[in-house]
């Protein structure tokens, strides 16, 4: 998930967040899960106002944008 993740964003972004992540040590699973439901939120309001678009991942002629 993190290449996935890191292959999307700069490489300068990604070198500071890699830094950022090292320099908080271990977190609650707990911070860690209430983090990722608060992402999939955002990413669902922002595909209901049409600034991003989500995928199922089902179809091979996916465009990506």
């Amino acid at each position: 998930m993190r290449t996935l993740f890191f292959s999307n964003m700069s490489e300068r972004g990604g070198k500071i967040l890699k830094e950022d992540m090292a320099g908080m040590g271990p977190v609650r699973l707990k911070d860690v899960d209430a983090a990722q439901t608060k992402m999939v939120q955002i990413a669902k309001d922002l595909a209901a106002r049409n600034e991003i678009v989500l995928s199922d991942g089902k179809s091979e002629d996916e465009l990506i944008y």
